[in-house]
C-alpha cells in the first residue's frame, strides 16, 4: 500500500441493505485514548502531569549537560557538577512554572 493510504473501506449495497466492510487500516495509525478524568479533578491531573514532566526535564537536562562536560574534557562532570545541578534545576523550575496557574511563579 502507498504511504498516503490510511484505510480502505468497501460499501456493499443489496437492495435496501447497506454493509460497510473495512478491508485495510494502517497499523501505525491508532486512535488516541482519551484520559478518563472527572471534571473537578482535571486541573489537578494536568498540574501533576506538568510537574512529572518538569521532574523528567531535570534528569534529561542533567544528563545532557554531563555528556557535554565529558566531551569538553576528561572527567568534566566532576568539575562541572555544581553548575550542572544548578542549571538543570533552573530548567526544571521553569518547566514546573507552567503547572502553576496565573503565572504566580517568576521566571528563573
Amino acid at each position: 500500500m502507498d504511504k498516503l493510504v490510511k484505510r480502505v473501506t468497501a460499501v456493499r449495497r443489496s437492495g435496501a441493505d447497506t454493509e460497510v466492510v473495512r478491508i485495510y487500516q494502517d497499523p501505525k495509525k491508532k486512535k488516541k485514548k482519551k484520559r478518563k478524568v472527572s471534571g473537578w479533578a482535571e486541573p489537578f491531573e494536568r498540574a501533576a502531569r506538568k510537574l512529572f514532566k518538569a521532574n523528567s526535564e531535570f534528569s534529561d537536562a542533567a544528563l545532557r549537560r554531563t555528556n557535554k562536560a565529558n566531551r569538553r574534557r576528561r572527567d568534566g562532570w566532576v568539575f562541572d557538577a555544581p553548575v550542572i545541578v544548578l542549571k538543570s534545576g533552573r530548567d526544571s523550575y521553569n518547566q514546573a512554572r507552567k503547572a502553576v496557574p496565573f503565572g504566580i511563579m517568576p521566571k528563573a
